[in-house]
């Protein structure tokens, strides 16, 4: 020690001040390097425990959970459907996660007096009254069976005036102060023919009940010829029209 002061002594003002920053210099890389590792564990940690799982999105899917392309609506006769004799379709809702709330939502163009209802579905078999057998479009195919359970659930139009119930003959709420034009679908003065402009139908809040995917049936009754508010339909005139239909689901965030 004796021997570096001695040194440190003999030399002059500007070599003993370069000898003084060499040391500073020296202390502050040896005081940071524990520092800087402390940090970079601390952060590390951090990262660890505040990463957050994205949520998946919902999928609307076939009956098995397959994919949408194998939820067919096309044979449908209308000779054969009534209100006491429908048909029903299988689909299933992809949540992703057993503590979901979401909402699905259904549109559909009137230019058939069709119904439509919706009931939460299970597996059943096929001696369940209404069961709706399925086919799987795997190598091996089998037939599934599904069984509405509950009372069907309560589709609460969006557009459409309340103080009318029936989709024929209604007045929908989305048309402008010319009660001719619906702005709120085609964003333009528009006056498409009433029976082609979208009804909008939603029930919320529907909780997963099989984690990860529920199952639902869509029920389609026909309420014939006599339509109330619906004179242009004759099932002799009109047995080539066509109605369009979406389903969606989204996640409840009420």
């Amino acid at each position: 020690m004796n021997r570096i002061k001695e040194i440190f002594q003999n030399l002059n003002k500007m070599q003993k001040i370069q000898a003084i920053l060499a040391s500073i210099v020296s202390i502050l890389f040896l005081v940071e390097i524990p520092i800087y590792a402390w940090f970079a564990l601390s952060s590390n940690k951090a990262e660890t425990m505040t990463k957050i799982q994205e949520p998946k999105n919902l999928d609307i899917r076939a009956g098995n959970a397959e994919s949408i392309e194998y939820f067919d609506l096309n044979d449908i006769n209308i000779e054969e459907i009534t209100a006491d004799s429908p048909k029903r379709y299988v689909f299933c809702v992809v949540t992703g996660s057993n503590k979901t709330l979401y909402d699905i939502q259904i549109a559909h163009t009137t230019n058939i007096p069709f119904t439509y209802s919706l009931y939460r579905a299970v597996v059943g078999t096929a001696d369940d009254a209404g069961a709706v057998a399925y086919t799987t479009h795997d190598d091996n195919p089998q037939t599934i069976y599904y069984k509405s359970v509950g009372e069907k659930l309560k589709l609460n139009p969006l557009n459409a005036d309340d103080a009318n119930t029936s989709n024929y003959g209604r007045t929908l709420g989305i048309k402008d102060i010319d009660d001719k034009c619906y702005k709120l679908v085609y964003g333009t003065d528009d006056s498409p023919e009433l029976y082609a402009v979208p009804k909008y139908e939603q029930v919320t809040e529907l909780e997963t009940l099989d984690p990860y995917h529920d199952f639902y049936i869509l029920e389609l009754g026909f309420e014939g010829e006599d339509v109330d508010g619906f004179s242009q339909w004759n099932i002799n005139k009109n047995n080539k029209e066509t109605d369009i239909i979406y389903i969606t689901a989204s996640r409840t965030t009420r």
